[in-house]
């Protein structure tokens, strides 16, 4: 094991405010264990860190005067079992996204997730956050691919769940608890997932319209027929008024457009249909024009898509937050967010997955403005996470709305996982 204060990771958890007092790279679960058990016995915290793409979200640490080690998973990177007929792989949980993909790829298959920044991105790091992407419409989230899991609990222990078989239902199913833990019950060290064929054929049908009622007729309408997309994302640039850093202040910007991008994979006649259907239906629908993506821009546009919702490298001016409700609500609360907004004087943007209720606002504007924005929106609906803030922003939000379900059986589990606080204390809900 190498040990590396790199001023790098140094300075990128500076976000929060404190800085580790060393950086440890294991390069097996059984390094991590050891490092994990030493900063117990010598009552210092334990921060896990993959590609660095998520520390933004989640509350600053609460230390309590302790000192902290960030351990990072790169190390951990090498597939671990592949059987390309079973259709499963086993990998270690520092391995990015980028590289899962390409070992994958001669054999015609994937994992489907979208996650943002996938050349820095882990996969255990994503799986830890929680992230999603576009196709959950057609595939879920990781928690739904994942049949086993490896993790280090907070004593050192090394231990697993599930296995290498779909249809594993031996012991408890720990991995659905660790899903979006942000690391506070354990940190992974490898992951099982059930893996897909990549599609024969795929495409895109990207619409644009001048409103956002037109561009759920479109929306709604998809729900009446039998086509059934990999992904519906809705993307807007600007739909209220743009914020000018170098005056501060918020100036006019052009009519906003309301993109829907319709992702259709799979077999060439499927595919083939809906870039057929979809412009029609967007046409009844009032839409201003309509482009059918393939290849590489099909593939280029996805990635951008991607990119919307990461927090990584944000302007220290923007607001990032993810709102997450019922499919059937998601209009009305989009609509609200830029009246909001345009009463407040930011600059709106946003991509939603509009089959799931899930979206990302980015918001740029002044400090008093921007948690305007943020109590005005809270109020219409208590479940907005924020991603990302600048630290004067985030210390008068709340984190992860107004609303906590199970609350005191989440503190239960934490105390039963983590008895001495150790694993990122206070970042997540307890």
């Amino acid at each position: 094991m190498t040990v590396d204060a790199g001023a790098q990771q140094i300075t990128q958890y500076a976000i929060h405010g404190y800085a580790p007092v060393e950086v440890a790279n294991p390069a097996t679960a059984v390094e991590l264990g050891a490092v994990v058990s030493n900063a117990v016995k010598n009552d210092c915290a334990v921060v896990p860190w993959g590609g660095g793409t998520h520390q933004a979200l989640g509350k600053a640490l609460i230390l309590d005067g302790r000192d902290f080690v960030v351990i990072c998973t790169r190390g951990l990177n090498r597939v671990l079992n592949y059987t390309p007929d079973d259709m499963t792989i086993s990998v270690e949980a520092g391995m990015t996204w980028a590289e899962l993909d390409e070992i994958l790829k001669p054999n015609a298959q994937m994992l489907p997730m979208d996650v943002p920044l996938p050349e820095r991105s882990t996969i255990g790091g994503a799986f830890a956050v929680g992230a999603d992407g576009p196709r959950r419409l057609s595939w879920g989230t990781l928690r739904d691919m994942l049949i086993g899991i490896s993790v280090v609990e907070a004593s050192g222990r090394i231990t697993k769940s599930g296995g290498m078989t779909v249809k594993n239902v031996s012991g408890y199913d720990l991995g659905k608890l660790y899903h979006g833990s942000l690391g506070t019950l354990a940190v992974v060290t490898s992951t099982n997932f059930k893996l897909v064929p990549r599609p024969r054929a795929e495409a895109t049908a990207r619409c644009e319209f001048s409103t956002l009622d037109d561009a759920f007729h479109l929306i709604d309408a998809l729900h009446e027929t039998q086509l059934v997309p990999a992904a519906v994302e809705l993307v807007v640039e600007r739909a209220a008024r743009q914020w000018d850093a170098s005056t501060q202040s918020a100036i006019e910007a052009a009519p906003a457009r309301f993109q829907v991008a319709v992702r259709a994979e799979g077999l060439p006649g499927a595919v083939e249909r809906h870039i057929r259907d979809v412009p029609t239906l967007a046409h009844a629908a009032h839409a201003l024009e309509s482009t059918v993506l393939s290849g590489d821009d099909h593939k280029s546009y996805w990635a951008y898509v991607n990119d919307l919702s990461r927090i990584a490298d944000q302007p220290l001016d923007r607001l990032v937050l993810k709102l997450t409700c019922l499919p059937g609500q998601l209009q009305r609360l989009l609509a609200e967010s830029i009246r909001i907004a345009t009463l407040r004087q930011v600059l709106l943007s946003f991509n939603a997955r509009a089959g799931n209720g899930v979206a990302y606002l980015r918001l740029r504007g002044g400090h008093d403005a921007l948690i305007a924005f943020h109590r005005d929106l809270s109020q219409l609906h208590p479940r907005l996470t924020l991603m990302a803030a600048a630290r004067g922003v985030r210390s008068q939000v709340p984190i992860w709305g107004n609303q906590l379900a199970g609350l005191e059986v989440m503190q239960r589990i934490k105390h039963e996982f983590d008895p001495h606080n150790v694993l990122n204390p206070g970042r997540f809900v307890v």
